[in-house]
């Protein structure tokens, strides 16, 4: 992924992403090329180096098949945060004007998929993952239904060995006009897309215009 310096993302940026993305696209290779399902992953932090990522695929979904084998396969993890449609007017200044665009936050995740057949295994991730959510309902079911709803499923777990943020959301631009995109973003219903830029692209914008500031000022001296 190309990330210009200015819209790269730290690392605990990254790892709130991962924490709180409901889900997001785990990509790998399989006999017939490239494929993709949109799934639900826990992020573990504290797992080895860069950590992991939990979840589970329908059993009846072959992209399993391949990470069986032992020591898994190669898999992309993509997750993504808040994101919006910019208008060209809330980007526009009296000095010039510019066209729309869309801001967003992504994170990109390699590593090693590996699956998880193991009952229990799979018990703790799903209880772990509907927690996360703030649903208890697997505690709830009889334990039949439970067993059943995990023959229903396999396991995966993706062993993260590298990871990558991008946060667009014009911290380049001038503070006036990072201010005018989130009048427009909180205008037009985007709030989270607008509370990510009041806390991260504002401040950021606001320290490049007083760093340039106070170069014009030592030149002009």
């Amino acid at each position: 992924m190309y990330v210009p310096a200015h819209f790269a993302m730290s690392a605990e940026q990254v790892a709130e992403v991962l924490a709180t993305a409901p889900a997001g696209d785990l990509v790998t290779v399989g006999p017939d090329g490239l494929v993709a399902t949109y799934v639900p992953m826990l992020f573990d932090a504290d797992a080895g180096v860069h950590g992991r990522l939990v979840g589970h695929l329908s059993r009846v979904n072959d992209q399993w098949r391949p990470a069986a084998a032992p020591g898994g396969v190669d898999a992309l993890f993509i997750a993504h945060g808040a994101g919006d449609y910019v208008e060209a007017d809330w980007l526009s200044t009296p000095e010039a004007q510019s066209v729309p665009t869309w801001n967003y936050v992504t994170v990109q995740v390699w590593g090693r998929l590996v699956v998880h057949d193991d009952p229990a295994w799979m018990l703790e991730a799903v209880r772990r993952l509907s927690a996360a959510h703030g649903d208890a309902t697997v505690d709830t079911l009889p334990a039949a239904e439970v067993d059943a709803l995990l023959r229903a499923v396999v396991g995966v777990e993706l062993q993260i060995t590298r990871v990558a943020g991008k946060a667009k959301m014009s911290q380049n631009k001038s503070p006036q006009v990072v201010r005018s995109v989130i009048d427009g973003l909180r205008g037009a219903g985007g709030d989270d897309t607008a509370a990510w830029m009041e806390e991260y692209s504002l401040p950021r914008a606001q320290a490049k215009a007083d760093l340039l500031a106070g170069i014009r000022e030592r030149r002009q001296g």
